[in-house]
């Protein structure tokens, strides 16, 4: 049994649990003048905790294929996972003007202020700086926890669980946060399990973030021309 696995994955849980909720305590009472995506220290952290990821998962004992390192249909993966991540902020774009319409103590865009582009210029950093974030994330939830630990759980009730410890993570965003999280999460662990491919997961899910902000900024140019 590869001791030094697990202890590892749940000591990278517990800071990655840590550092989410105080970010998002952080937030309620902070605006950043600068998009935290941006920053060079929070970037380099993510880029040492992908290869920590990476570590972990040579330490799992499984192979790289169950960890979903080795794609057999790269450019299929790649395609599927444009295909749906662009497909999930149109999905849930109904229910979140519903929730923020009627409901607007269940929903935060805390967390997206912070990470929006504050200009055009920004766009190009922001979308590659989301890049590590879905690495990191899918790295996470679905090659260590699914793939690492398949030997040892029921996968199909252990996505559930992590799809909804995913989407707890997200609590700062309110509670529809948390459900579309958790919605989204079971997707891409499903898709996971089915293409056994990071790549894929990675794509839907970068694709997603950057589909969300772009709905946003849409969504808002919009409302302030009907406003002028």
């Amino acid at each position: 049994m590869p001791i030094l696995f697990f202890l590892g994955l749940a000591i990278l849980l517990t800071f990655i649990s840590f550092a989410t909720y105080r970010t998002g305590q952080l937030l309620k009472e902070w605006e950043p003048e600068e998009n935290l995506l941006l920053s060079p220290f929070e970037n380099g952290m993510r880029l040492v905790l992908v290869g920590l990821c990476f570590g972990l998962g040579l330490l799992s004992g499984q192979e790289a294929a169950v960890l979903g390192w080795t794609p057999t249909q790269p450019w299929k993966d790649a395609a599927i996972g444009l295909a749906i991540g662009a497909a999930i902020p149109l999905v849930l774009l109904p229910p979140t003007l519903w929730v923020q319409r009627h409901r607007p103590e269940w929903h935060s865009d805390v967390v997206l202020r912070s990470i929006r582009p504050r200009n055009r210029g920004q766009w190009p950093a922001v979308l590659l700086a989301l890049l590590p974030v879905a690495l990191l994330e899918e790295l996470i939830f679905r090659s260590l926890l699914l793939g690492g630990l398949s030997p040892y759980v029921n996968v199909a009730f252990f996505a559930v669980a992590v799809s909804i410890y995913f989407g707890l993570l997200h609590l700062p965003q309110g509670e529809w946060g948390v459900i579309g999280v958790t919605l989204v999460s079971l997707l891409l662990s499903g898709l996971f399990l089915w293409r056994a491919s990071l790549l894929l997961v990675v794509i839907a899910h970068w694709t997603a973030n950057v589909g969300q902000l772009a709905l946003t900024e849409i969504i808002e140019r919009r409302d302030m021309t009907r406003t002028e």
